[in-house]
């Protein structure tokens, strides 16, 4: 008895064994498929892009884009909200499997995080209160205090420590007085529609974020218009962590995914549904 006792004990250590090493062994596309769920992270009030509707429900441009994607993929979609900074600071941990939230593929994200094919691109724009009369061009914005949501590529760009690859980014001539920092765009935008020189004197963010706030009134009216063109266009791509095992293939089924909603036309009209607009870059 006491012999077959161990003889089991050793068959049960192994079996054990070899179903970690099993699960151990699988890639980070695999392991989405056995758990039939992708986990994506995304931003909770970033309209049009994601925001909580009516219903408290998350909807939006990259919302739908997420859902479209776990659709090819033929698994269902989980949605987390964590805060920008831990996304793009990789180490995730398997807590979600990718971000879809507008994120550029900068040079220095590229040391934690993985990214995709673009999926769409994003004009960067500044915006000043409507009451103000002084701010004509982008020059006069020298020496004034300008909101900006925090760890994002805008931030770079006017601190001027902005890369991204293949995209040539000119830095204005001028110096910012002070920039302030927030969460997300939507404080900042917020903290202007205020008053002029109240808080703020003028924000930096999407385009297509601002001309949202302005349509929908920013909760009670949103007094702000927008300052001079667009000072550069940025790709967005789909988000992995880098320290997560095998997740190259995950990267590379995502941009299949990509392509094929390039080619059946998928991404313009959820741009245009959205942003009235065609911002998806030629694969």
């Amino acid at each position: 008895m006491k012999k077959l006792f161990w003889i089991w004990a050793l068959v049960s250590v192994l079996l054990i064994a070899f179903a970690g090493t099993s699960m151990a062994g699988k890639t980070a596309l695999e392991e989405v498929y056995s758990a039939k769920t992708i986990v994506v992270s995304t931003d909770a009030n970033y309209a049009p892009q994601s925001f909580l509707n009516d219903k408290g429900k998350l909807e939006g441009f990259d919302i739908s884009v997420a859902k479209e994607v776990a659709k090819r993929l033929g698994v269902k979609v989980k949605f987390i909200t964590p805060d920008w900074d831990l996304i793009t600071a990789g180490k995730w941990g398997k807590r979600w499997d990718i971000s879809i939230g507008s994120m550029t593929p900068t040079a220095e994200r590229k040391h934690a995080l993985l990214f995709t094919l673009p999926y769409y691109s994003s004009p960067a724009q500044f915006a000043i209160h409507k009451d103000n009369s002084s701010v004509k061009t982008l020059a006069d914005l020298a020496g004034k205090r300008i909101g900006i949501a925090t760890e994002t590529t805008n931030e770079r760009y006017l601190r001027k420590d902005l890369s991204i690859e293949d995209v040539k980014i000119v830095y204005q001539n001028w110096e910012p007085g002070k920039l302030i920092t927030y969460p997300t765009d939507a404080n900042h935008i917020e903290d202007l529609s205020l008053g002029d020189g109240l808080r703020l004197d003028a924000i930096f963010t999407s385009r297509q974020t601002l001309a949202e706030a302005i349509r929908a009134g920013c909760g009670k009216g949103c007094p702000l218009k927008m300052l001079g063109e667009p000072t550069y266009y940025e790709p967005l791509s789909f988000a992995l962590d880098k320290s997560r095992a095998d997740s190259q293939t995950l990267v590379d089924k995502l941009n299949e995914v990509i392509k094929s909603m390039y080619d059946d036309g998928t991404l313009v009209k959820l741009s245009e549904k959205f942003y009235g607009t065609n911002l998806i870059p030629t694969l």
